[in-house]
Formats: C-alpha cells, structure tokens, sequence
C-alpha cells in the first residue's frame, strides 16, 4: 500500500554515543539531503551531533524542541537497539511511522540492522512501506483516592523491591477478580512484544506478537504455586501493595521509576488511543529471529 511521500525526517540516536555515529550519520544525512529531505534531530542532541560531523557542516540540520520532534516529522528514525526505539514509541504521536534501526547485534523490536536498511530506504520514504501497529500499555497510581502518577510503556512495568533479603508482598487483580496474594521480589506486567525481555528471564512464556494479551510474572516468588498468567488486555490490572510494606519502585521499560507508598494502588490497561506505527522488514520473520537470538545468546 502506497502511503504519503516523506519529506521531514526525524532522526533518534542511543542515549549513549557510539563511534559508529561518525561514519553513519553524515552519510545518511548526506543521503537525505540530496534527495531533497529535511532532516531533524532533538535540541538536546545538538552538540554531539555536530561533533559526529566533525568538520563537515551541520547548516542544514534542524534541531526541534522534544515535542515538536515527536509529533511533526513525516517519518522517525530510531538509530541503536530495542531500548532507544522503545523510548520513541513511549513518546511518539500514533500517527508517524517508526523505523527501528539496531546498531548493535540482533534486536527483537528493531526490524533493520544497520547493513540492509539502506536497501529499501529509498521506496520507504517515497510511501511504499507496511505497518504493523501495537498499542502501548497505560498505567495509573492512584494515591490517596486521586491520580497521583500517569504514562505509558511498551514493553513492560515491574513492580519491585529495593530492600536486599526483604519481600514484597501484593495482590493482584484482573476486572476486580482476584489472581492471587504474591509474596517474593516482585511481579512483570509485560506486553506481548516485551515478553522476550525481562519476562521471559524471570520464566515467563514467550508471546507472540499477534496475541492480544498481557503476562503477569511473578519474580522470584516465595510459593511454587505463584506461576506466570496471560490474561485478556481487555480488562484492567490492578496491583495494591499489602503490609509489611517495604521499598517498593514501579519502573516503566526500564526507563521511567517512580517509588511507591504503602496505600498506592496501580491500574494497567491496555490503551485504545496510544500506539506506535513501526515499519515491517519485509525480509524479517519472527520465528526466525527468536532462533537467531537464543544461537547469538548461546555464544556468549
């Protein structure tokens, strides 16, 4: 399917600067720019993008405050691995197609790696592209009978202790069902898509894309009878903290913290507004991926 031609181009880079920066991003932008582009990146990034261009101009870049950047480019580019695409689709405006570029070794939400999305480049930004649309995860405190604390995640939120050799203890619920009492070091609520990450490391199931649903893993519980579940996304969850209470901090993809208080109560649910556009590697199959992975982990 044949969609809008692209013509501002936003460009996400890894947290972290790699030496790889040097040589890609004045290429690229180059690219770009003979074919007419306008190329973005955030103002934060400033600096060190000019760095990466050495002695080479940088006049023709554009550099746009944050929300800007995530709501009015035509395409977004995310340039490291899973974790720097997953912190632009907790912020980017539905609408805009993302293209997940892993400058690292193999990614499961990267679809390109940095030697073949060069190849098809030109007919993705000339409209010729498929999506596959995920929705994001919303979470709500609520502390002291008001809305304390919102966002979102794409792959996962954990709830869990701080304190070394303590244990949390929480009931969690399913549209006010009752799932079970936990005692341990915490839970996973987790996407499909992030079912491969810390979920899958603390044992629970890998998930298929596709499926509409959620994965509740308990970590390290203190029962053998406390097991992962996948539920419906079509209900909320609900988690409330239970006495003794000890330290306990809700982290969102591993990138947003926020402790929480004794009497806090936290909702997920699958959103209906908030999603992410990601652009499909035709080449790429899923089954295949989790194959390559788990050989690449193996030779670690």
């Amino acid at each position: 399917m044949k969609k809008k031609i692209m013509k501002t181009i936003g460009i996400t880079l890894k947290p972290n600067s790699t030496p790889e920066f040097y040589s890609i991003l004045p290429n690229l932008c180059a690219w770009l720019q003979r074919r007419k582009k306008q190329v973005v990146f955030r103002e934060e990034d400033k600096e060190r993008v000019i760095k990466f261009f050495k002695q080479k101009s940088t006049d023709n870049l554009l550099f746009w405050n944050s929300k800007n950047f995530h709501n009015e480019v035509d395409i977004m580019f995310s340039l490291g691995g899973d974790g720097t695409l997953i912190g632009v689709c907790r912020r980017i405006n539905t609408k805009i197609p993302v293209l997940g570029i892993n400058l690292g070794r193999l990614g499961f939400i990267t679809e390109f790696n940095k030697n073949e999305y060069f190849d098809g480049l030109g007919d993705i930004l000339d409209g010729h592209y498929e999506l596959t649309i995920k929705p994001l995860c919303h979470v709500k405190v609520i502390r002291k009978g008001e809305t304390h604390f919102r966002d979102y995640f794409f792959n996962d939120a954990v709830l869990a202790k701080n304190d070394i050799a303590r244990m949390i203890y929480l009931r969690a619920e399913l549209a006010e069902e009752h799932i079970y009492n936990l005692a341990g070091d915490g839970i996973i609520i987790s996407t499909p898509m992030g079912s491969t990450a810390y979920s899958m490391a603390a044992g629970g199931p890998i998930v298929h894309p596709d499926v509409r649903g959620l994965v509740l893993t308990p970590i390290c519980p203190h029962s053998l009878i406390h097991r992962p579940f996948v539920v419906p996304d079509t209900s909320p969850i609900t988690l409330k903290i239970l006495p003794p209470h000890h330290s306990v901090t809700l982290t969102l993809d591993g990138q947003v913290a926020l402790n929480i208080d004794e009497q806090d109560v936290v909702i997920i649910n699958s959103s209906r507004v908030k999603k992410v556009s990601l652009i499909k590697n035709p080449e790429r199959l899923y089954f295949e991926t989790i194959r390559d992975k788990f050989i690449n982990s193996k030779k670690d």
